[in-house]
């Protein structure tokens, strides 16, 4: 399966966790403590699923290899309250921040499993993005070829929400990034060239040309 194919399939999850999430808030109007509670049971179910499936992917990459993937589900503490907190932190209406948020815990529970795979296995990770990504994304896509014996820790670790990029290890040969990859890097090196270093200064640098 490919990795587009993988986020066709966290998509339709993170869709599914979106509407249940809205539905659930329209009807229920929760405080930012009664989502403390709630959170999980909310969205806790496409997120196992979208970090199963994830396992699932990267045993199939490379299938004749002795690892087995583990999934990581772990909804931590710390995320639950950040994303209580933010869901009522406005302007926009608590249920579609909310809708937002379940995208953001789906996609980051098939992102954190090959993050926490990889790092195990001591393999490189590339950072693949969808072509409708926004700039900060495009500003944190890995760009060029990656060889499996580069660092997992290299990659940047922020997705903007709503932006579905996903972390592909690369277990054997070299990664090449998808075509569209290739047309942003000489974006991303007139942004450098023009005096910009960090993801955030490349793309604002983006947004203005």
């Amino acid at each position: 399966m490919s990795v587009d194919s993988l986020r066709d399939e966290v998509r339709q999850l993170a869709q599914m966790a979106e509407n249940h999430a809205f539905g659930w808030m329209q009807a229920h109007m929760p405080s930012a403590e009664d989502l403390l509670v709630e959170i999980q049971e909310m969205v806790g179910v496409y997120a196992d699923t979208a970090a199963l499936l994830t396992a699932d992917w990267y045993d199939e990459l490379y299938p004749d290899s002795s690892y087995s993937a583990v999934m990581d589900d772990d909804l931590a503490d710390e995320k639950i309250v950040n994303v209580a907190n933010w869901v009522h932190a406005g302007p926009q209406l608590p249920e579609n921040r909310m809708r937002v948020a379940a995208n953001r815990i789906v996609f980051d529970a098939a992102r954190r499993t090959v993050l926490v795979n990889a790092q195990s296995e001591g393999v490189a990770l590339a950072r693949d993005e969808e072509a409708k990504c926004c700039n900060t994304c495009i500003a944190s896509a890995t760009l060029g070829p990656k060889e499996r014996r580069g660092r997992s820790d290299d990659v940047e670790q922020f997705f903007h929400p709503s932006c579905e990029g996903l972390f592909v290890p690369v277990r054997q040969g070299v990664w090449e990034p998808p075509s569209h990859a290739y047309e942003w890097r000489e974006r991303v090196k007139a942004a450098r060239l023009a005096g910009n270093t960090d993801t955030e200064r490349i793309a604002s640098w983006l947004d203005s040309h």
